[in-house]
């Protein structure tokens, strides 16, 4: 069924989640920052809001897998926008404390993790209606993802000083709006989406659909490895970007800079992700991994010496280019070696453990801030950063990739 608006439609839902992100990404620690002045609270809040994809992930392959990825994707942006909205309504009837913004974030977190899920799976689908190629798509995909990522964190920024984070929000819940609409336009065949637990004749339960994806996983070792390997990084990563960098700037008193630092992170990552499609034909798949945790973490050491404004946004722009690929990588990797009724659960497992890995740092680098200080917790993290690319980088199981 060809459609030529479905793949345009799917990285508009794309673009706007991705602002959205960006736009969370800066307001809410900013907002407990600002409220409490400590870099732990900050990292619970963080790792708080990791919690519900761990356990939430894997339920939402399978049911993306088996009510379709258009049906999830619009449920999961319309429970976004209703949580998104509770941070502004509280705000105007009462105190938002932070006791408020813990639940409320947390409540948050449970449905990002469908509608990611959800976009993901929707890429081939996309692909076919609209005739473009599935490498070239996977690339426009993420980098569409990071211009949102990066003009997210300037409209953040912007609300912040113009008027503060509950603006931010507002426009938030916005675009959680634009996304429902855009996916409910689509029209794609999402039949192969299903699992056979959708049917009426009952051949496999929900609970056995699930464990089928996690036996695809495990089996697959070279795909493990590459899930596990993104785990690790991402258990290190992430508390950079939602304790250390808003700590930092916030301490300081300069949201500009917070939110130039996410959008030039986000400008390498949008021209990596869409230059994916040309390395993938000149490279390995292995030696394109390893190009990726190699250079992106020499990128980053430096950034842990706190250099000027202008130094931290050159060093995160290349950062985000030599990532850039991974996630078209990643995409294709799953697309290429697991059938297409598997694909939401597998991903969602993946996503499952990408949320484990961040919540133990985001908690172990607020409490070693307050008490060390940023610049040590920063070396310190970095140093063990750098060591495991060197250790993905040289490990034999990829060359099975």
């Amino acid at each position: 069924m060809i459609n030529k608006s479905a793949f345009p439609l799917l990285q508009a839902t794309n673009a706007v989640s991705g602002i959205s992100n960006g736009i969370v990404m800066i307001a809410v620690p900013w907002l407990v920052l600002n409220m409490t002045g400590s870099a732990a609270k900050a990292g619970l809040l963080a790792a708080l809001s990791s919690i519900p994809g761990i356990f939430i992930s894997p339920i939402v392959g399978g049911l993306v897998d088996r009510f379709g990825r258009r049906a999830i994707s619009m449920f999961s942006d319309m429970m976004s926008l209703i949580s998104v909205l509770m941070f502004v309504l509280i705000n105007w009837v009462g105190d938002l404390t932070y006791a408020w913004i813990l639940v409320v974030a947390v409540l948050g977190a449970c449905f990002d993790p469908a509608g990611y899920t959800a976009r993901k799976s929707l890429i081939p689908n996309a692909a076919s209606a609209s005739g473009v190629d599935v490498d070239t798509a996977n690339g426009r995909h993420e980098g569409i993802f990071s211009i949102g990522w990066m003009v997210g964190p300037a409209i953040g920024a912007a609300c912040i000083e113009f008027s503060g984070p509950i603006l931010a929000f507002g426009i938030t819940a916005f675009m959680f709006a634009l996304a429902t609409l855009f996916v409910s336009l689509m029209k794609v065949d999402d039949a192969h989406g299903k699992t056979i637990a959708h049917h009426d004749d009952g051949h496999e339960r929900f609970v056995d659909s699930l464990k089928s994806g996690l036996r695809v996983l495990i089996q697959d070792k070279p795909l493990l490895s590459l899930t596990l390997a993104f785990f690790l990084l991402s258990a290190m990563y992430m508390p950079i970007d939602t304790v250390i960098f808003p700590t930092y700037f916030e301490s300081i008193n300069n949201p500009r800079a917070l939110g130039l630092l996410f959008a030039s992170l986000a400008a390498g990552m949008v021209i990596g992700s869409f230059s994916y499609g040309k390395l993938a034909a000149r490279f390995s798949t292995k030696t394109l991994l390893r190009l990726v945790v190699l250079i992106s973490s020499l990128a980053l050491f430096p950034m842990s010496l706190l250099p000027s404004t202008w130094l931290f946004v050159v060093l995160g722009f290349f950062a985000g280019l030599s990532w850039g690929p991974f996630n078209p990588l990643w995409n294709t990797v799953v697309q290429t070696r697991v059938q297409p009724d598997l694909q939401g659960r597998v991903y969602g497992l993946q996503v499952s453990l990408l949320y484990a890995g961040p919540p133990v740092g985001q908690l172990i680098i607020g409490a070693s801030v307050d008490y060390f200080g940023l610049q040590p917790t920063f070396v310190v993290v970095m140093s063990i950063f750098a060591a495991t690319g060197v250790l993905i980088a040289s490990l034999p199981v990829f060359r099975g990739l």
